[in-house]
Parts: C-alpha cells; structure tokens; sequence
C-alpha cells in the first residue's frame, strides 16, 4: 500500500464488519482517491465472496468490501515492495532531492542506475532513491520485473 500512487491512507486489521452476532474480519482498511474500501485477503477460492451482510455493513461505514485473493498479492509487485520498503527511515538530503527531481523534469523518465548516478553522493544510492519513492517524490515502476539497472523511475505525479 506504500508503493501504490492511488492509496491516500490505509491501515491493517481494521475493526471487523457485525451484525448481530456475526462478525466478519477484514484485513486492511484503505482509502483511495476514488473512495474508501476494506480489504479481506482470501486464502482459498470458497471464501472469494462475502455474505450480503458484510458487504451491506461495509457500505453503512461508506466503504466497499473487496476480497482479494492471496495469489494475487504474489509476484514482483510484492518482492520489489519489500525491498523498497527496508528504506522508510532513510534521510534523503535536500541537495540529493532536488538533483534527482530536476533530472527527472529533464529527461520525464530514468533508469534506476541513472536515478543512482545522479544522488551518487548519498551514502546509500539505491537507498536515496527507495526513500524518495516511499515518500513519493519519485515512482518506480515495481509491476515489469525484478527491480535492476534498467527499471524506469518517473517524477511521482499523484
């Protein structure tokens, strides 16, 4: 959710959806631009649909209910997000900020080992760049592959 550029907010295990004594539990609650959902991650394909109650309480506290099936979550999206995700306490300096962000504005798009070159001098480039990503100065594309040298980095643009 951290990597996604439509997702405002999110948070994990939301209260669960009741009514009476049923309850449902969801895992995330996200809001998007687009409006506010909640999330139950589904293991196996008989719980690929909600009861009518959960999405009905779902929609009293303005929100969609969307089961997503585990094996959707699995892929480069999730590894490439991981990866970046171990630099969310990086300090990028203001000088590596605004060298990276005015190549972008020059060229519209950059390899990642160009991203690197040009904050070159920060302790850590590809930690630069993840950390800049993360706060969403830059996105990365995390959806064609591995992440490596050739993988497209753009200006973040919400």
């Amino acid at each position: 959710m951290d990597v996604d550029a439509d997702v405002v907010e999110w948070s994990c295990l939301p209260r669960p959806l009741a009514d009476g004594g049923r309850t449902y539990v969801v895992d995330l609650a996200v809001t998007r631009a687009s409006g506010r959902e909640l999330v139950a991650v589904a293991e196996r394909p008989e719980n690929f649909s909600a009861p009518g109650w959960a999405q009905e309480a779902a929609a009293e506290r303005g929100a969609v209910l969307r089961i997503v099936p585990a094996a959707d979550l699995a892929g480069d999206r999730l590894e490439n997000s991981r990866e970046l995700l171990r630099y969310a306490k990086w300090r990028v300096s203001l000088s590596q900020r605004i060298v990276l962000l005015a190549a972008l504005d020059q060229e519209g798009s950059l390899s990642l080992i160009e991203c690197m070159s040009a904050v070159r001098n920060a302790a850590d480039p590809i930690g630069a760049v993840a950390a800049l990503a993360l706060r969403r100065f830059v996105e990365i594309d995390l959806d064609s592959g591995p992440l490596g040298p050739e993988t497209r980095v753009t200006r973040f643009r919400g």
